[in-house]
Formats: C-alpha cells, structure tokens, sequence
C-alpha cells in the first residue's frame, strides 16, 4: 500500500489536496502534517513513497526542509507546492532534491494525482535500476559461490594496499592458497560436491582472520588473503587456524570428503614492495609447501 505525506501547514488546503487525490482513485494511506519538526518526524518514523511539501511553514520555508531531508539522506520523491509561482522558487527546490514543482492555483485532482504518480513510478524505477546496478557491480567484483571477493577486487584492494602502506609506513600480509586432493574429491563425487566443498572453504577462511583481514576466492581452488598485520607471528597463526579448520572434513550428499590446503606467504615491505613481487613470493612459497606436503611449517 502506498503512503503519501502532506506537508501544510494551511489545512484548507491539506484537507483539499486530499479530496483531489481520492476523487483520482489514489489508493494508499495519507498522512498530514502542518509544521516542519511534524513532518520530519513522520518521515523519520514511517517509509513514504511521496512527499507533497509546502514552500511556506511556519518558522521555515519548504527550502529549508528540503535541505534537512537531504542531510537525513532523504530518498523519497518530493514535490514542492507554492500559493503563487515562482520560478525562482522552482529552480532552486529542484536544485535542493525535489522532482517537481506546482504552484496550488494549477493543483487539480488529475494535476495532483498525476504528479504523485509520475513521482512514484520515477522513484520505483530509479530504485530498480539502482539495485540492478549494484548486482552488477557484487557480480563484477564477488565470486557467487563462495561469497568471497573474485581476482578484480583482490588485484584493486592489493594495488590500493600497497600504495596507501608506502604512504603510511604501513606492513601487511598477503596468503596464496591452494587446496589439496580438491581435484580427487570433484572427481570422485562430483561438481556438484566441488563446489560445495569451495563454498564451505569461503566461509572457513573468514573465520580464521580478524575482521579487518580479507579473503578472496581466485578461480577454481585457489583463494587468497590481505592480512591486516605483517608481522610474521600473527602470519603464522592465521595459516595455523586455517590448516587446523581443514582437519574438519567436508561433507555432501552423504560423502565424506578430506582436503587439506597448501599455503604461501609474502609480507610487506621485506618480501615484495609491490603488488606484482609479493604474489611472486607468496606463489613459489605456496608451491613449495604444496611440494613438502607439511602443515604450518611448510609456511613460507
């Protein structure tokens, strides 16, 4: 159900603004308010899917609230009403964030009733395109089956890393992994328990560093990680946890599954000052733990 609010404070008009809108066919709850502090509190309170604002309030203009709504992060379409027209007045509401503008003499019920609608079905459109734009951005960005970020947001969060460290005499960490016997088990029993076994791995990583340390999934079953601390300890006891998770075997459709994971560390600035030399560093050490088969101490 739609909600609409009326913000006058002259209620001859409210009460007409009203009228015209049900003698339309709106269907949908409106609530009045006849003061500025009023009508912000209904929208603090409660969700509308239009404003009808009146330029002039008692103790400010319509302005004035448009520029409080915008602060609060408004996102519901406004439009703004005058007793007479003014194109300054317009200009500068739209300016403010209001998507249309009519003085009262030219409100009718179809005039009304029109501008809500067109507000409303602009504003649900702009949502809709919105979120298609975000989806597209988590799918450019965020690998689906894991959750975790993909290559292109691990290489620009790496890149960003490096460069804000160099400018801060920050350090950091970064992890390569690789799963071991992973290939054995989607043989055996399947894509369909390889994937669950990466999407279990995605969700195992995360628990195993800090809240500002993050993880990434690469592509088949590789993952990686920018920790937050480079300092060798703390390196050592996040492979420690994630090779301890992966004692826990994984389970589908009734199949138990081991897979253990391979680790390779590189650590800014003393094994890599740029982006390019520490997945150098971490790679080899990766392979060479996968080579010697060992748990932490195969850790770079």
């Amino acid at each position: 159900m739609k909600r609409l609010l009326i913000l006058d404070d002259d209620e001859i008009d409210r009460k007409a603004f009203l009228r015209a809108l049900e003698r339309a066919g709106w269907e949908g709850e409106i609530v009045q308010a006849s003061t500025a502090e009023e009508g912000l509190a209904h929208h603090r309170r409660l969700p509308f899917d239009c404003i009808l604002l009146d330029y002039r309030l008692p103790g400010q203009d319509g302005l004035d609230v448009l520029t409080r709504l915008k602060a609060e992060g408004n996102a519901t379409p406004i439009i703004m009403l005058t007793g007479e027209g003014n194109e300054m007045v317009a200009v500068e509401a739209m300016k403010r964030g209001a998507v249309d503008y009519l003085p009262k003499s030219q409100v009718a019920a179809d005039t009304l009733f029109r501008a809500v609608t067109k507000a409303v079905e602009r504003a649900s459109l702009q949502k809709e395109l919105a979120e298609a734009q975000r989806l597209l951005e988590r799918q450019a960005l965020y690998d689906a089956l894991s959750g975790l970020g993909n290559r292109n947001l691990f290489m620009r969060d790496l890149e960003h890393r490096v460069a804000g460290s160099k400018r801060n005499g920050l350090r950091f960490a970064v992890l390569l992994m690789d799963l071991n016997r992973f290939k054995q088990a989607n043989d055996t029993y399947g894509h369909a328990a390889g994937d669950a076994i990466l999407a279990e791995f995605g969700h195992r990583v995360v628990s195993a560093g800090r809240s500002s340390d993050m993880f990434y999934r690469l592509g088949g079953d590789e993952f990686t990680a920018i920790l937050d601390s480079g300092d060798a300890d703390s390196v050592r006891v996040v492979a420690e946890k994630l090779h301890h998770l992966m004692t826990k075997p994984f389970e589908h459709a009734g199949h138990t599954m081991s897979v253990g994971v391979s680790i390779g560390s590189a650590r800014f600035p003393e094994e890599g000052d740029s982006a390019d030399a520490l997945l150098k560093v971490a790679d080899a050490a990766m392979y060479s733990a996968k080579s010697a088969s060992r748990r932490p101490e195969a850790l770079r």
